[in-house]
């Protein structure tokens, strides 16, 4: 069968069959990697955080989450199944990545992208390189754009439905997403503008928007809640994790690097320069802030909060940097992959190229979306620029990572079946609607382009 006939139109029917196959052949490609490739690659990244903590609570000696507790939450059925051993955290973090491909597939039906746009969707989703190459690894993030993906698809269905099941549904991945990076709260306020930008021209739209604001009010106070309280008992204040303030501290101080500023944050002390090695051990005992007291973790927050007041000028560049780097290219898999089994650089950049290849790409189609190229696969533009905004907001004053903007690639991967099976549209006027905007198009393309440049260049000198 060629790729034309692949591709050509069909019946829904037929387009389910072949979106189904090429979940199948994502689901493949994750255990292949997994348990044939890398059957004996340990835990990367914070994953090695995450398993103990699943250990701590079956041992009943948890003291507090100081990662959020959502990816210890989901992972604990594996190991409570299966013990604590390779093999359960790998098929921990392969659950993961294939809930990332099964939601995408989730959020691109709920847009009603249709048939060809949706399979084009799975096969992104189904062999996109960061997630495949990192099905082994436990991490926050894959699962982050799970729950948004699920979120907004069940959203998207609570108002076309005028369903409670669907805002129930809605709600409980916004609050896992909560628990699992609780940066993303403000994605159930924009969840629920969402809602009420489709049905605000019904004579009942403040009424159903107040039930969808009721559930979700209810069924996220249920799920953070118990966190926050079991903290605040144990003397760590009301917070759903006791991070924040280090990974504030590590992106507002003297040391810290302008553009690459979770430098610290992937380093031992022990590994850092001598002078900001010092700086650091101020703020605790031993050799990360896992154990800071509340107080330590008090004086880490003013610490930066005064940086930050005294070099005004230093600390918005930085978040213009973050800003960029944000859109830097994928390459952590590729990295994790060559630390654990020492292949060249010349490798590593050929893996590099495959990783951050294909963002770059979904990237420029999720832009071509934004400017209006061909129809957008959400309720209005102004929507993908907000989410971008919840995800991105975070991560502006603290630390950060190019990996971050992972939980919004299902959204980019759903724009880019848009613009995949508008290209393929036979009556689609490419030269007309491309002449209009060449200009816009030519200027995203550069400034993608020296995002990147700027970013592997960074990447290098900051390995």
């Amino acid at each position: 069968m060629s790729w034309g006939s692949i591709l050509s139109a069909s019946s829904e029917s037929d387009w389910k069959r072949r979106i189904l196959r090429v979940v199948l052949l994502g689901i493949l490609l994750r255990l292949l990697m997994a348990f044939a490739l890398v059957p004996q690659m340990q835990q990367m990244g914070d994953g090695p955080a995450y398993v103990r903590q699943v250990q701590q609570i079956f041992a009943g000696t948890l003291d507090h989450f100081y990662f959020p507790p959502g990816t210890a939450l989901v992972t604990m059925p594996v190991f409570g199944m299966l013990g604590f051993s390779v093999t359960a955290e790998h098929l921990a973090g392969v659950l993961i990545s294939i809930g990332f491909l099964l939601s995408t597939v989730y959020l691109a039906r709920s847009m009603q992208l249709g048939g060809q746009a949706t399979f084009l969707a799975a096969l992104i989703a189904a062999i996109y390189p960061h997630v495949v190459l990192s099905s082994a690894q436990i991490s926050s993030l894959p699962l982050t754009a799970v729950c948004l993906s699920m979120a907004v698809g069940a959203a998207l269905r609570a108002v076309r439905a005028r369903s409670s099941l669907h805002w129930c549904l809605t709600s409980l991945f916004c609050g896992l997403a909560v628990l699992t990076r609780p940066g993303t709260l403000l994605l159930a306020p924009l969840l629920l503008i969402l809602g009420w930008s489709m049905i605000r021209h019904r004579p009942d739209h403040w009424r159903l928007t107040l039930v969808g604001a009721v559930i979700m009010g209810t069924i996220m106070g249920l799920m953070t809640l118990p966190v926050m309280l079991f903290h605040a008992g144990r003397g760590h204040g009301s917070v759903l994790a006791t991070n924040s303030e280090w990974n504030l501290l590590l992106a507002n101080n003297h040391h810290t690097p302008d553009y690459k500023t979770g430098h610290f944050g992937q380093r031992a002390l022990a590994d850092l320069d001598p002078e900001a090695e010092a700086y650091i051990r101020r703020f605790f005992d031993g050799e990360t802030a896992e154990h800071a007291t509340r107080q330590q973790r008090e004086v880490m927050l003013d610490s930066a909060r005064s940086y930050m007041a005294r070099n005004p000028g230093r600390t918005a560049w930085r978040m213009t940097n973050r800003l960029r780097g944000f859109f830097g290219c994928d390459y952590t898999a590729a990295r994790e992959l060559q630390l654990v089994f020492g292949y060249s650089d010349a490798v590593f950049g050929l893996v590099m190229m495959a990783e951050g290849g294909l963002f770059l790409l979904v990237l420029y189609a999720w832009m071509i979306v934004l400017v209006g190229c061909n129809g957008s696969p959400l309720p209005g533009r102004w929507f993908h620029v907000a989410l971008l905004t919840v995800i991105i907001a975070p991560h502006i004053a603290a630390f950060a990572l190019a990996k971050y903007h992972l939980p919004l690639v299902p959204v980019m991967i759903c724009a880019s079946g848009t613009v995949g099976s508008w290209l393929l549209d036979p009556s689609t006027q490419r030269a007309e609607v491309f002449g209009k905007r060449r200009n816009v198009l030519v200027i995203m393309a550069i400034a993608v382009a020296l995002v990147q440049a700027e970013h592997l260049y960074n990447l290098v000198i900051l390995r």
